[in-house]
């Protein structure tokens, strides 16, 4: 027998007008589009039992009397779509085939006969694939379709042990020769039965035996048990041994290593997935190599709660696999000989949900939405790698530096941080979450040793710098197997700079005396007071992450990590810290921590390596701004109270060292009154300039402006009708927030010398005296004393008289400080000023001679 697929037509010829059209040439035609319709279902839609056809054991007085077969649909590997139907016009035309419908909700069938393949010598249907002699076979009929050789359905013998069938019979009918009659319009009739036929469990397991696709996981025993792994509760050591009991961390080994031998180090699913191995493809995975690791484990001082943590991994894959299976039967590609012309329907009397003798449907992956059968293999490869990548060792652990991640509360392991005791690889990543993968963004998982919000950052909590709202938990690793005070600070400190919400607490497994340290306390009294302790590898949002450690030679190590789900032990009184300034100077003196509670314990939070400036003197706190580490000038120290955050905030300047030079003076050119002055400034000692703000007076009058360098220390000042007999010594602060350096330049200016004078068309020489009369008399008319309103500005005018080239110049004497505006000019503008007493003074001075006068008035701002 030949399937219709086995060999398609892949062209065919349009017909020309008036040609004679051989058979084969029609029947190319015919052939081509039959296969491409065919293809297209098998393809891509799928293969197999799309909806229905499921039988129902109808009995009268407790004897079979009809089998009740659904109506449905099925597509079988060569594309043929299978219906139950029934006869709705018998044809009257001998060479034309009744018609029928598929209306109908069902058919029963009353009766069966053995049915006999032997004109089609179908190869499912014959041992020894296709050449051996046929397996039983009933054929059942309705009480219409029945004939005399058939025998009621209440005959058939042994119904536990029959499986049902759907068959379509696919074959030409003999020709037989013309007689007296015209042939064109006869042709080769195509015979298309569907029969419902019965077999034994030999029979339908030698039809199963060619079909390359029903095969699937789903079908292997027990495969959608999910094993958990047992729960670890701690409370047991106090509730079977006593709280009187000294534990050590052998106990606490002995709990863990009891749970993962109660599932050998979960076999269970190594079984499983081996046996899912064999259907899908892939790498099989070897228990004893991997139990004899984690069984290593068990031998180091830390570590044990990875081993118990790598297997709540991959059961948690497990997990995840079984729940994809029922979904997963896309099929990219089904073999064309598995089932070409057959439906297995399934065991008569079957009460299993999922019955391996009843075909699936099979789907093109073009329906696959959720891509499960992806997903399954990559989460098959996935279970490999863990097995494959995991590590740990007291070395690595030591290694290692503590980080948090942001994480999930929740299951799928997909969306949770990757854990830090397995190799990372970029095939591993691949197949940690399928979704990101698929998106090419495999590198987007978080987890320890994964930098992919910042590659060429060392900052350890890189991954906390961005939005972690959708982050229930947080994943602290790297801290087993460090001293419990240097993991505590350095958790702390993380968790304080990053503001997460969770608390922590250190657990001693031996008894401690008079401790008033409210972040710490001893194993026994805390279990029995917080039973509810969990090792999670971390600790949620709003919960309290806790360390045991013990005392060994060296040190007291952490051994073993768990967590709460509620904040624990925050002290019940209100606490308070503040310092009398803000910003200090490191030159500055101490200065006074307020406490509350006033016995409380305060710290900085800084590196360990570091000095913060917290002192204890006779029971009080202070701050000492002189022995602050010069890594944290210009940084925010911020400090806690029994180990609890605080506002409180301060930050130590550096006392400024630059210098000042003028580097050159622009005189006025002819036509012009501006003298421009250039400055340089550069740092002292390994300072650096630019870190500091700059306020100058340039006229020596009390009128501040700020005015910065450049990147190379440049600065220019320009004076307009500047006053040679007069020169101010131009002032500078320096500083940062608290502290400064006061600068005072003087004799700056040089008077420039002057080659020759020409006067009225006549050069007089330096050594010629031509200027032998008196100075001119200069005068001043400034009204004093004047008073104004409380406003927003007041000017002051004074005229000069008794030269024709007069510079004017105020400045103020006496007051609160004011802003001047116009101080070179007769009228000064007054602002900023507030009700009181001021005094200012008016220079004029003759720019020919030199000659000058002076005048102060005194002014009163009334409100």
């Amino acid at each position: 027998m030949n399937n219709q697929l086995s060999n398609i037509s892949t062209q065919y010829r349009k017909f020309s007008k008036g040609q004679y059209i051989e058979h084969t040439q029609f029947n190319e035609f015919l052939d081509f589009f039959e296969d491409q319709d065919r293809l297209s279902k098998v393809m891509l839609e799928g293969v197999g039992i799309v909806c229905g056809l499921k039988p129902d054991l109808m009995y009268t007085n407790k004897i079979l009397s009809s089998i009740k077969l659904s109506q449905g649909v099925a597509l079988t590997t060569d594309g043929d779509l299978l219906t139950l139907q029934t006869t709705s016009e018998v044809s009257k035309d001998l060479y034309v085939s009744d018609l029928k419908t598929v209306n109908i909700e069902s058919k029963n069938y009353t009766h069966f006969k053995i049915y006999d393949n032997f004109k089609i010598k179908y190869p499912a249907f014959h041992e020894n694939n296709g050449e051996g002699k046929q397996v039983e076979l009933w054929e059942l009929a309705t009480e219409e379709e029945s004939t005399t050789d058939f025998q009621p359905i209440g005959n058939l013998p042994n119904l536990a042990d029959k499986y049902l069938l759907l068959y379509l019979e696919d074959y030409e009918k003999e020709v037989k020769p013309c007689r007296g009659v015209d042939c064109d319009n006869h042709g080769i009739q195509q015979i298309r039965n569907l029969k419902v036929l019965v077999t034994t469990k030999e029979g339908i397991t030698n039809i199963l035996g060619n079909d390359r696709i029903q095969p699937h996981p789903l079908f292997i025993e027990n495969v959608l048990n999910t094993e958990k792994q047992e729960r670890v509760i701690v409370e047991r050591l106090i509730l079977e041994k006593g709280s009187e009991t000294k534990f050590s961390s052998s106990d606490l080994k002995g709990l863990y290593a009891a749970a993962l031998e109660k599932n050998n180090y979960g076999e269970f699913v190594f079984e499983k997935i081996n046996k899912i191995t064999e259907i899908l493809g892939g790498q099989s995975v070897n228990h004893a190599i991997f139990k004899n690791v984690l069984q290593q484990c068990f031998t180091q001082s830390t570590g044990f709660q990875y081993a118990y943590d790598v297997v709540k991994d991959i059961m948690d894959t497990y997990s995840e696999i079984v729940k994809l299976l029922p979904k997963s039967f896309t099929n990219g590609f089904p073999d064309l000989d598995s089932f070409p012309k057959h439906i297995m329907l399934g065991k008569l009397t079957s009460e299993n949900q999922l019955d391996s003798f009843r075909h699936q449907f099979y789907n093109s992956p073009v329906l696959d939405d959720e891509k499960a059968t992806e997903r399954v293999k990559a989460l098959m490869n996935r279970f490999a790698l863990q097995v494959k990548n995991f590590r740990y060792s007291t070395t690595f652990e030591e290694g290692a530096q503590i980080k948090i991640i942001p994480s999930q509360k929740l299951n799928p392991l997909s969306n949770k941080a990757v854990p830090f005791y397995y190799t990372i690889s970029d095939e591993f990543l691949k197949t940690w979450n399928f979704d990101k993968t698929s998106n090419r963004s495999s590198k987007n998982n978080l987890g320890y040793g994964i930098n992919f919000y910042s590659p060429n950052t060392s900052v350890p909590d890189d991954s906390l710098q961005y939005n972690i709202d959708k982050n229930s938990f947080y994943t602290i690793e790297g801290h087993q197997g460090m001293d419990y005070q240097v993991a505590f600070q350095q958790i702390k400190q993380i968790r304080d700079r990053q503001q997460l919400g969770f608390d922590i607490m250190s657990l001693s497994l031996t008894e401690l005396v008079g401790n008033k340290d409210l972040s710490k306390a001893y194993f026994n009294e805390y279990v029995e007071k917080h039973p509810g302790l969990e090792h999670k590898r971390g600790v949620e949002r709003g919960g309290t992450f806790i360390m045991v450690y013990e005392n060994i030679i060296g040190g007291s190590r952490v051994i073993a990590d768990f967590s709460l789900p509620y904040i624990c032990c925050t002290p019940k009184s209100e606490i308070k810290l503040s310092l009398p300034s803000a910003v200090i100077c490191a030159k500055s003196g101490r200065i006074p921590f307020t406490v509350f509670p006033s016995n409380g314990v305060v710290k900085a939070v800084v590196d360990d390596k570091l000095n913060g400036g917290v002192e204890l003197i006779k029971g009080l706190y202070f701050f000492n701004p002189g022995v602050v580490s010069k890594e944290l000038h210009g940084q925010e120290i911020t400090f806690t109270v029994n180990g609890k955050p605080t506002d409180c905030t301060i930050k130590v300047t550096s006392q400024p060292d630059v210098k000042i030079v003028v580097s050159s003076v622009i005189y006025p050119e002819a036509g012009s009154t501006a003298t421009t002055v250039n400055f340089t400034v550069s740092g002292q000692n390994g300072q650096n300039f630019a870190d500091y703000d700059y306020s100058w007076d340039f006229l020596d009058n009390g009128g501040w402006i700020s005015l910065n360098p450049d990147s190379k220390g440049n600065i220019s000042y320009t004076f307009y009708n500047f006053t040679p007999t007069r020169i101010p010594t131009i002032r500078v602060k320096v500083g940062d927030s608290g502290c400064y350096q006061t600068i005072a330049i003087s004799d700056w200016y040089e008077v420039p010398s002057v080659a020759s004078v020409v006067v009225n068309n006549i050069i007089f020489s330096n050594n010629v005296n031509c200027c032998e009369a008196s100075a001119p008399s200069i005068k001043l008319d400034l009204k004093s004393p004047q008073e104004f309103p409380l406003s927003e500005s007041f000017t002051l005018s004074g005229t000069g008289s008794g030269a024709p080239n007069l510079l004017y110049s105020w400045e103020q004497t006496a007051g609160s400080t004011v802003t001047l505006s116009g101080f070179t000019k007769p009228d000064l503008l007054v602002t900023n000023f507030i009700i009181g007493i001021y005094k200012f003074k008016l220079t004029v001075v003759d720019a020919d001679s030199g000659a000058f006068i002076t005048k102060e008035v005194q002014v009163s701002v009334k409100g």
